[in-house]
């Protein structure tokens, strides 16, 4: 079973028909190189708050704050943690997007084995071999394209001194750690999404549709805003500890989890009433997005997260409009941290727009050919496309961005005056927001390539 597996993942592979195989592989690479470049950071940061460098230590001496050199250098690593809780959500869920991806077409197909025979075990454990050859082929490749990319952090200063290509390297057990977290990962996820297929391969064949998304979902996360309400009231930045600095955290990566659970609900809520339209490209959509809120979701889940850190970029301010060097360095800090956040968001945001669409095109390909053949022009599919994408996109940041002003509300509502460049930064976080966008449509708009392929393919009803 597992060379028979591997050698079919690695034949579709080079073969790549769909493309489908070739675009796992590159979430899988965008996935581990992010991944590890998160965990690098965070051990940077607490390297650096057990031996702080000579700038912030002379800054500290002529500091004011009340707090020591030790308990200034430990909010980083808090900090870190924040960062990681924003972080860590989306780009798991991009490598469980990747190991979704076709995934009404593998389900027929292994659904088909069971109906011959195949016992739902080994179906299932095929189809997780693929996935974990895949994922593991994919995780190699960021390895590298990570290693690559460290001495590019030369040019970031974190506590009034510029990194070292070293300082973001991690030991080889927690390097191991991450790879061997987005593999398994890849599994469960496989594993997860096959349940059905093991259960009930008639129920694949019939394609019964996912059942919808009901409001208990909105209860749950309203319930976990309420939480970090209640928790950000106690919350002192100027004399919490590392332990408060992780509860926040933990708070914080709550939210985001709830976003993912809310964010689905209202989409389907949005598109309901559009369609009443007369236009075909946006019925069509509108009817994708509540026949399927949840895969409309992970299409944009990546951008909520640029909503959040771009309110939480412009809420902070840079310039506190005080004397005191310690400070000034620490909010630049907290800024700088925040924009390099925004850039892997909105990263995330394009790579997983692409990889959702481009398996979402491709599963619906029975559902293309037929519209085709009643008449349907080829620019009504991209115009569905494109508005699948640009509705969610919209509803995600009229959601995302009040959030991410909560969240920014502990560290805002304790210092005594906002910045004088705030209307710069809130340019630079609205052309990296504006960024993430376009390459999200720019992505939602490279299926094309694939939908060609799939009306020019020479079908069989029963293949």
């Amino acid at each position: 079973m597992l060379s028979l597996s591997s050698r079919l993942a690695i034949s579709r592979l080079t073969d790549n028909r769909s493309g489908l195989d070739a675009l796992a592989v590159l979430a899988f690479v965008v996935t581990s190189w992010l991944a590890l470049t998160v965990a690098g950071g965070t051990t940077m940061f607490i390297e650096r708050a057990a031996n702080p460098p000579q700038p912030f230590l002379d800054a500290a001496e002529g500091s004011e704050l009340p707090m020591s050199v030790a308990q200034q250098a430990s909010m980083y690593p808090a900090l870190a943690t924040i960062a990681c809780a924003l972080l860590v959500i989306p780009i798991f869920t991009l490598g469980g997007g990747a190991a979704r991806l076709g995934a009404s077409g593998r389900a027929r197909r292994l659904a088909s084995l069971r109906l011959i025979g195949m016992t739902g075990g080994e179906v299932v454990l095929m189809s997780v071999i693929e996935s974990v050859v895949l994922s593991t082929l994919g995780a190699l490749i960021g390895v590298g394209l990570w290693l690559i990319s460290l001495p590019a952090w030369s040019a970031v200063n974190f506590l009034g001194e510029p990194l070292h290509a070293g300082e973001m390297l991690m030991p080889v057990w927690l390097a191991i750690a991450v790879i061997a977290a987005i593999v398994l990962l890849a599994a469960l996820s496989t594993l997860i999404g096959l349940q059905r297929v093991r259960i009930s391969p008639l129920g694949v064949a019939k394609r019964e549709s996912a059942r919808g998304v009901t409001i208990w979902r909105v209860v749950a996360f309203l319930a976990t805003v309420a939480g970090f309400f209640v928790i950000a009231q106690g919350f002192q930045i100027r004399t919490a500890s590392l332990v408060g600095f992780m509860i926040i955290g933990g708070f914080i990566a709550a939210v985001v989890f709830g976003m993912n659970l809310i964010g689905p609900f209202i989409i389907q809520l949005v598109a309901r009433p559009l369609t009443r339209t007369s236009n075909p490209s946006f019925l069509l959509a509108m009817r994708r997005l509540i026949a399927d809120p949840k895969a409309a979701w992970r299409n944009v889940s990546a951008v909520a997260l640029l909503g959040i850190i771009a309110a939480f970029t412009v809420a902070v301010p840079a310039d506190l409009g005080v004397n005191d060097e310690l400070i000034a360095i620490q909010f630049r800090d907290m800024r700088t941290g925040a924009i390099i956040t925004l850039a892997i968001g909105m990263l995330l945001a394009a790579t997983s727009t692409l990889i959702n669409q481009a398996s979402a095109t491709v599963d619906r390909a029975e559902q293309t050919i037929a519209l085709t053949r009643m008449g349907s022009p080829f620019k009504v599919f991209t115009s569905a496309r494109v508005s699948q994408v640009l509705l969610p996109m919209i509803t995600t940041l009229a959601i995302s961005i009040p959030v991410g002003l909560l969240l920014a509300s502990p560290f805002i509502t304790q210092v005594s005056s906002l910045a004088s460049s705030m209307t710069t930064t809130a340019l630079t976080v609205a052309g990296f927001v504006g960024a993430g966008i376009a390459l999200s449509l720019i992505a939602a708009l490279a299926c094309s390539p694939i939908e060609r392929r799939i009306l020019a393919a020479d079908y069989r009803p029963n293949d």
